[in-house]
């Protein structure tokens, strides 16, 4: 089976791994190497570092644009049996989508039609969802609402973080995929189209998106700190002795009845033997993990050590 693969984040490793040890050597479309960190160096998408050490060295194409017609026309040249699509990060046009013989297939991290958009996993947490999973579906010219061959429930357990649970949630999708594909390229697998009347969006998140509301209810700000990691990550600015400091919000947890009549956003304690203790929209909140910006991350009570908030 002739297989070419387009990804570029992480959540797409499991899914190389499992092809590869299923079928052999794949061709690889990733996005182009960009600048990131706070050095801007150079760096390689996660599933080109990863697929650039695999024995049999697998073309890797890494287009800017991969609806211009020169790589539209490399791709059908190659004659692929089906395409693997896995957060790559393009809308694929309908060139691209008709070059190889059983069109292209997509690991969705939701249960379609819920959550179709960039970012399923944060949206589910952020929405109180108790569960979510992965879909296979047939890429079509639309967003996310291509034919379903399959789908994989995954709890989503009270501590769960959007990057945890993506990292348990990948390697069940990746077999999903495995599973799947020989049958769809042979034409014995049925796929159904999706309810569009039960549809959800989940567009992607700015970094401004992760500042902290404080007159929001205590469980919506559990949820957006635990959403929001990796990124754009919950975070809140706090009045220092040294001027304003900004910390990324890393855990939330309650903290008992606060005074009568404080203001959202009170800083109720601020000390080694309490912590950090600010008041949101029905009762104080401790602060219980925190990164200052620009350092590590910490508990609560460390960062106190070396910093008096007023």
């Amino acid at each position: 089976m002739r297989i070419v693969f387009f990804g570029s984040g992480a959540f797409g490793l499991p899914t190389i791994e499992a092809l590869k040890a299923e079928f052999g050597t794949f061709d690889i479309v990733t996005r182009p190497d960009r600048p990131a960190g706070r050095g801007r160096g150079v760096v390689a998408t996660p599933i080109k570092d990863a697929a650039s050490r695999f024995d049999g060295r697998p073309e890797i194409f890494q287009p800017e644009n991969p609806g211009e017609p020169a790589f539209v026309g490399e791709i059908r040249r190659r004659e692929y049996d089906v395409g693997v699509v896995v957060a790559y990060g393009h809308l694929l046009g309908p060139g691209l989508l008709a070059a190889t013989r059983r069109g292209f297939l997509n690991l969705h991290a939701s249960l379609l039609p819920a959550y179709r958009g960039a970012a399923p996993v944060p949206w589910a947490i952020l929405s109180g969802e108790t569960a979510s999973g992965a879909t296979v579906f047939a890429l079509d010219e639309t967003f996310d609402t291509g034919r379903v061959l399959g789908r994989v429930e995954e709890p989503i357990l009270p501590t769960d973080t959007s990057g945890g649970y993506l990292g348990r949630l990948a390697p069940r999708g990746a077999r999903l995929v495995v599973d799947l594909l020989p049958g769809w390229v042979a034409g014995s697998v049925e796929a159904m189209p999706q309810d569009n009347g039960r549809a959800s969006r989940a567009p992607k998140f700015r970094k401004s998106d992760g500042l902290l509301d404080w007159s929001e209810p205590f469980d919506r700000l559990e949820r957006r700190v635990r959403a929001f990691q990796p990124w754009p990550l919950a975070h809140a600015v706090f009045h220092t002795a040294k001027g304003l400091v900004r910390v990324n919000v890393l855990q939330l947890e309650r903290a008992g009845n606060g005074p009568g009549g404080a203001a959202p956003g009170s800083v109720l304690a601020a000390d080694a033997s309490r912590g950090l203790v600010v008041m949101t929209g029905d009762g104080p909140a401790r602060v219980r993990r925190l990164q200052p910006e620009g350092k590590r991350r910490m508990e609560d009570v460390e960062f106190l050590r070396g910093t008096r908030i007023t």
